[in-house]
């Protein structure tokens, strides 16, 4: 463990880290994350990252106080866990638990009620077994539904105080799906640094298809609570109705657009969409 370190970020020195293995200070994610994780450090979030002293950056480890998590739960008085990452080929060397070791000793000192976690099988989510190897256990359970997956999500915890309140997923889908009835909207947090792109391709991918986007920038942890999916930062609405709770491709999403063509078998849009759907995709091989 000689070769590793964990280094404490701020707003000072955050610039010339990367993110989940995006080093490049150019990209238009990183630069969004940068800025994202500065305006948070006010709020208490903790954002360590795992330097190798031959192969610079190698993972990370994010956390914020429940009333500050950009994830859909109900956790007061618990760190929520947002991600944990170790590159490819450090893993399997104990560094998960090295930094999963340093957000719990925060809690404790803290005096916290535990620490908490979203994973799913996802693989933009953390996976659960370092979690349950680590003691934690599972409290609550959900669906991520939408015609993009429907890949589970557990919310683990490990209690530091015996008879806290277990946390809760609170995903709660009627308001947004309301507010967002018509066309489609892209729902982005700048949390992920892969959610940019992810923006740019979908936005682009549904112009050819006729349609006007509408991208709404998820500016707050709050905001991010009432997103209707377990993942918090994204999310894609078309017509009241998700269809991807997760950042995609464009050729998922051209996917999906497609198969909602044919099970709707709509023409009410053609004043916004000058050809069917159905006709201006590739049809599948």
């Amino acid at each position: 463990m000689s070769d590793y370190r964990i280094i404490n970020t701020n707003a000072d020195n955050i610039g010339g880290c990367s993110h989940c293995g995006n080093k490049n200070t150019n990209n238009l994610g990183h630069r969004r994350k940068t800025n994202w994780l500065r305006e948070r450090y006010a709020e208490g979030l903790r954002y360590k990252v795992l330097r190798s002293k031959k192969f610079g950056d190698v993972g990370m480890i994010e956390y914020a106080l429940g009333n500050h998590a950009w994830r859909p739960v109900e956790a007061d008085g618990y760190p929520v866990i947002h991600c944990l990452w170790v590159l490819g080929k450090h893993k399997r060397k104990g560094l998960g638990s090295l930094l999963l070791q340093s957000c719990l000793d925060d809690a404790r000192k803290s005096k916290c009620r535990g620490v908490a976690v979203v994973t799913s099988s996802d693989s933009l989510m953390a996976g659960s077994d370092l979690f349950l190897k680590a003691g934690f256990v599972s409290v609550d359970r959900t669906i991520g539904s939408s015609e993009a997956s429907a890949a589970p999500y557990e919310l683990l915890v490990k209690k530091l105080k015996k008879a806290a309140p277990d946390p809760r997923f609170i995903v709660e889908a009627g308001r947004l799906f309301k507010r967002y009835r018509k066309g489609l909207t892209i729902l982005a947090a700048d949390q992920c640094p892969y959610v940019a792109k992810s923006v740019e391709r979908i936005a682009d991918a549904s112009r050819t298809l006729g349609l006007v986007p509408k991208v709404v920038r998820v500016g707050s942890a709050n905001a991010s609570r009432e997103l209707p999916t377990p993942y918090g930062v994204f999310s894609i609405i078309y017509d009241g109705k998700l269809i991807a709770h997760r950042p995609i491709s464009a050729t998922r999403f051209r996917t999906i657009m497609r198969r909602n063509a044919e099970q709707t078998g709509s023409t009410e849009r053609r004043d916004r969409v000058p050809v069917d759907i159905r006709t201006s995709l590739p049809r599948r091989r």
